[in-house]
C-alpha cells in the first residue's frame, strides 16, 4: 500500500517508532505528542508499549505515580488522559471555554435538568468549581461516585434553602444518585481545566482524585498553551479540518472555531483537508508502509486519525471497531486494520483472542503471537492463551 507521508508519518509518530534511547524521555515525547487516551484504565500504558522499547508497564506507573513527571487528568471528550505534567497548561487549561461556549458534548446530557435544579449553567459550574477546591485541598478520595457525593456536599451547604430539596430530589441518571450528585458527575470534568483535580495513585479497581498541589505537581500558565493544543493536534492527524478537531476535542462548535482559527495562517489545504505549511515538504512525500504488524489497544491515538476509510474501507467492519461503548483492540498491518482482538488478564496470566477480517498466513500468525508475547512480558505477566476467530 501507497499513501502518502503524512498519512505514514501519522503511522510512524502513533505506532512504528521503536526509539532505543532513554526510554523515559521518549515515553514524554509520546505522551505529549497528543496525550494518551486512558480508558479503558490502562490503555495508554498499551499505547506507549507499542511506541517505546526498553520499558516495562511497572516503570511507566512509576514515571505516573512516583516520579511524577506524566499526570493523568480528565482532558480531550472529558476522558482520562495521560501527557507530560510539564505540558498540563496544553492539555488542561487550554481547553477551558470562554462565555457562551458551552456546553461541552460530556456535560450537555445535564443541560435538560437544569431548570428542575433552578440553577444556570454557569452558576453551576462555578458552585462545583468552588467545592471541589475545597474539598480536595488537603485529601484523595477513592471512586468517582464517592468524588461526586462529595463535592455535592460541599455544593448542597452553600445552597439556599429554597434549592436544597430540587439538590437532593432523585437523580434521572443513576440510581442511588441525587440529582445534585449528577449535577457534580457531569461538571467535575471541565474543573479540572481549571486545575482543580487530578488523578492520584490506583486503589486496586478503583480511580483515586485529589488537588495537583496535594500530589504535590504544579505547572506554569501558558498564554501559548491554546495555540499550543491546536498546532499538535494538527501536526499529529494532518490533513484535518475544524469539525474533526472540535469533534475531537469534544467542545461546542464556537469553542472549535475559536481555536481553529489560532492556527489558519499556519495551514494550506490539501485534498483530504489542511495541514501545517511547516509539514508540507513531509506530506508531499510518499512512503511505502510494509511489514510491520501491530496490536493496538482501544482508543490508541492512532485510531483516532481523520481518515478512518483509509485505515478500514469498509463501513461495515468500521462499526466493529469505533463502537459507542467497549471498543476492542485493532491489529493493524502495513498501516490498515485487519481485525480485532481483545485481552483478558487475571492475576500474573494474560488471555487474548483475534478476530480476523482477513485470512491470516502462518507467518501473519506468527507475528500476531510475538507481539502478544512482547505485551505480555511488558506487563510482567505471562501468556497463557492465544486464539483466533477467522
Amino acid at each position: 500500500m501507497i499513501i502518502n507521508d503524512d498519512q505514514y508519518r501519522q503511522f510512524r509518530v502513533h505506532v512504528h517508532h521503536l526509539d532505543q534511547r532513554v526510554p523515559a524521555r521518549r515515553v514524554l515525547a509520546v505522551a505529549g505528542t497528543i496525550g494518551l487516551q486512558n480508558s479503558p484504565p490502562g490503555a495508554w500504558e498499551q499505547a506507549v508499549f507499542n511506541r517505546v522499547a526498553d520499558i516495562t508497564a511497572a516503570e511507566l506507573r512509576g514515571m505516573l505515580e512516583k516520579q511524577k513527571s506524566l499526570l493523568q487528568a480528565w482532558s480531550f471528550r472529558g476522558a482520562p488522559a495521560v501527557f507530560p505534567t510539564q505540558d498540563a497548561a496544553t492539555f488542561l487549561n487550554a481547553l477551558a471555554a470562554e462565555k457562551d461556549e458551552e456546553p461541552w458534548i460530556y456535560t450537555a446530557g445535564l443541560v435538560p435538568s437544569l431548570p428542575q435544579l433552578g440553577i444556570d449553567y454557569t452558576t453551576l459550574l462555578t458552585l462545583v468549581s468552588q467545592a471541589t477546591k475545597t474539598v480536595l485541598a488537603d485529601k484523595t478520595i477513592t471512586g468517582k461516585s464517592q468524588l461526586d457525593a462529595a463535592v455535592a456536599e460541599a455544593v448542597a451547604a452553600d445552597l439556599p434553602a429554597a434549592k436544597q430539596a430540587a439538590w437532593q430530589q432523585p437523580s434521572p441518571y443513576g440510581a442511588k444518585q441525587t440529582l445534585g450528585q449528577a449535577a457534580v458527575s457531569f461538571m467535575l470534568r471541565p474543573t479540572g481545566f481549571q486545575g482543580l483535580v487530578v488523578f492520584g495513585q490506583r486503589s486496586g479497581q478503583s480511580p483515586t482524585f485529589t488537588s495537583p498541589k496535594h500530589w504535590g505537581v504544579g505547572w506554569p500558565e501558558e498564554s501559548a498553551a491554546i495555540h499550543e493544543l491546536v498546532q499538535r493536534y494538527v501536526h499529529a492527524y494532518g490533513p484535518t479540518n475544524r469539525q474533526e478537531f472540535t469533534k475531537w476535542l469534544g467542545c461546542s462548535i464556537a469553542q472549535g472555531r475559536r481555536l481553529w482559527d489560532l492556527v489558519a495562517d499556519e495551514l494550506t489545504a490539501v485534498d483530504a483537508g489542511s495541514v501545517l505549511t511547516a509539514d508540507l515538504p513531509e506530506f508531499q512525500k510518499a512512503v511505502e508502509a510494509t511489514g510491520t504488524l501491530r496490536l493496538l489497544g482501544p482508543h490508541d491515538p492512532y485510531l483516532d486519525a481523520n481518515g478512518r476509510d483509509l485505515l478500514l474501507p469498509d463501513k461495515k467492519l468500521q462499526r466493529k471497531v469505533w463502537r459507542t461503548v467497549g471498543n476492542p483492540g485493532a491489529v493493524l498491518l502495513d498501516g490498515r486494520i485487519i481485525g480485532l482482538w481483545r485481552q483478558r488478564k487475571q492475576g500474573k496470566q494474560l488471555s487474548a483472542t483475534v478476530d480476523s477480517f482477513v485470512p491470516l498466513t502462518n507467518r501473519l500468525k506468527q507475528q500476531i503471537t510475538s507481539q502478544v508475547e512482547a505485551y505480555a512480558a511488558f506487563l510482567q505477566v505471562t501468556l497463557k492463551a492465544l486464539t483466533y476467530d477467522e
